[in-house]
């Protein structure tokens, strides 16, 4: 198991300051590697779909504030 976070050495960001990516030493690819293997197939489209992952994020932030509704699954 990966208890250590990935170490990196520098971010690349775009000219509104967000990360991009991520520069890090082949050991820690390594490390890596091992972590994204850890993601059922299932799931890691949603890492690759930036819009679908941020209304996740949303989604569970709202929920954990209580800003939560009842949906009636018959309404849609």
């Amino acid at each position: 198991m990966i208890t250590q976070p990935i170490k990196i050495k520098q971010y690349v960001v775009d000219d509104k300051g967000r990360k991009v990516a991520a520069l890090i030493n082949m050991k820690e690819l390594d490390r890596l590697n091992k972590v994204l293997k850890l993601i059922p197939s299932s799931e890691a489209w949603l890492y690759e779909n930036e819009n679908a992952l941020e209304n996740v994020q949303k989604g569970l932030q709202d929920a954990a504030q209580g800003k939560t509704s009842k949906l009636n699954l018959a309404d849609l």
